[in-house]
């Protein structure tokens, strides 16, 4: 284990393969491009998505959804099931990589994080076993933005992260709710305080760093902090090109941009063009005044 003072020695990132069963109505696009965007934003964690193969496994994760009033799936028989899954799975990788000649053939094949809509008998949202934690997101609901669902998604993500690599925040950590990326969080409606804070507690902190991660508390603080996320009027910020591929971050609350959502953003949008135009104009009507009094100029 490396020392926790030594924080100069270099730490090899941890790749993390990403897998989407069907996600309904999500923007894929916009979570896609986020998730990624999470490369740039810390050293740790190497995140990828991975191709979706047809499998049982995944067709289960994807037709039982609370959203299409379907039966929830059975919690212990898809863990039960994951080793099998997991055997297939990473067998269609190697086919893939020999099929396309792919020259990086070494796979994140220890560490997988497979996100789904559908919705667990017991009520839980997460369930992890053998390298692979699976996200079952079917129990959210709008009521539960801000954030939005993308922004639970991603934090998530994080936290499934944290656990893959630290064997002292692999499990439940805290029972009470402190709005620290690894509180517990029975209910989902729970997890939307540890999004909206950006926090990593003391406890989790020295846990980190004792398991030589002394640089992660910081990394996760500053994606948790959003201040990266930008504005939806910037086409540059990662908000802006959300907003573009059609989720405004800070207005969409659900699956999708509901009609209401469209047009406030449009007004949004409408109403800061406006206030810029008319800015402009008091601006130049000053200075026309400013240049005829001060150069005598009168009609």
């Amino acid at each position: 284990m490396r020392d926790a003072s030594d924080v100069s020695t270099p730490q090899k990132v941890k790749r993390i393969g990403i897998i989407l069963a069907d996600m309904g109505k999500v923007n894929v696009s916009v979570l896609k491009f986020l998730i990624l965007r999470m490369n740039t934003l810390q050293q740790t964690f190497e995140f990828e998505f991975l191709p979706t193969c047809k499998d049982e496994f995944l067709q289960k994760l994807s037709k039982q959804t609370k959203l299409s009033k379907q039966t929830s799936v059975n919690r212990n028989e898809i863990k039960g099931a994951v080793p099998s899954f997991l055997d297939r799975y990473q067998k269609y990788l190697q086919k893939e990589v020999a099929a396309y000649r792919i020259k990086d053939m070494e796979l994140p094949t220890g560490h997988f994080i497979l996100l789904s809509m559908a919705c667990f008998n017991d009520n839980y949202y997460t369930t992890r076993k053998n390298g692979l934690a699976i996200l079952a997101l079917g129990n959210w609901e709008a009521s539960m933005a801000p954030p939005s669902l993308i922004e639970f998604i991603y934090t998530l993500i994080l936290r499934e992260s944290v656990a893959f690599i630290s064997s002292s925040l692999s499990g439940s950590v805290h029972l009470g709710t402190k709005g620290c990326l690894c509180d517990f969080t029975a209910s989902l409606s729970e997890v939307r305080l540890k999004v909206l804070n950006g926090f990593v507690c003391s406890y989790c902190r020295a846990a980190l760093q004792s398991d030589g991660f002394a640089l992660l508390p910081d990394e996760l603080v500053h994606i948790l902090g959003k201040d990266w996320i930008g504005t939806s009027t910037d086409p540059r910020t990662p908000a802006g090109i959300a907003a573009n591929l059609g989720y405004n971050l800070f207005i969409t609350k659900g699956l999708t941009t509901t009609r209401r959502e469209r047009i406030r953003t449009l007004l949004t949008e409408e109403v800061l063009k406006q206030f810029i135009a008319n800015v402009g104009a008091i601006i130049t009507g000053i200075l026309i005044a400013y240049l005829l009094i001060r150069f005598g100029l009168k009609r």
